[in-house]
């Protein structure tokens, strides 16, 4: 099916697209301020985003409004770890409307893309994340019929001082 207002993202989209996954990280740095965005995170994206698009295992749709991108959804294959029967699975990594275009239909526009896909793919389910402290985004999510699996949690360690040395504090990119 075609959405009106959704689309794949092309190359071009890049630099808007990134512009909207900044806000994204601002807004989630918000909620929550373990989650300090990286001095170079827009040149991680700028690294990942061309491989994201030649990878037939992504997708990466944008809403459009008067052909200006106000939101967007990346989402990819996935499977349960080995131990659990086998299946088709998309993991929904990122959804993100600009606020002025909330509440407006563009986000579910931008799921029911990725459902779209995950029904061409045989998907028995989509998988997704939401920081618990979105109040608004769990109530989005809920209304579209998503359901809680599992619960995070995070014991922070203080104590432990992260050094370049440390295996958990090298470089790594997106994709």
């Amino acid at each position: 099916m075609r959405y009106p207002d959704v689309r794949r993202a092309s190359s071009s989209d890049g630099d808007r697209i990134g512009r909207l996954w900044l806000q994204l990280l601002d807004e989630q740095a918000e909620y929550d301020d373990r989650l300090v965005i990286a001095e170079d995170a827009i040149d991680r994206w700028k690294n990942d985003f061309p491989v994201w698009l030649e990878d037939e295992t992504r997708r990466l749709y944008v809403a459009e409004n008067d052909h200006e991108i106000i939101g967007f959804a990346s989402a990819h294959r996935w499977g349960p770890p080995p131990i659990y029967e086998e299946s088709s699975e998309l993991y929904l990594d990122e959804l993100y409307v600009h606020p002025d275009a909330r509440r407006t239909g563009y986000g579910t526009q931008l799921v029911n893309a990725v459902v779209d896909w995950a029904d061409r793919l045989n998907a028995r389910r989509i998988r997704l994340s939401v920081l618990a402290e979105n109040e608004q985004g769990r109530a989005f999510w809920g209304a579209q019929e998503g359901t809680p699996l599992t619960l995070t949690y995070t014991i922070e360690r203080s104590d432990n001082e992260q050094t370049p040395e440390n295996e958990g504090s090298k470089k790594i990119g997106f994709h």
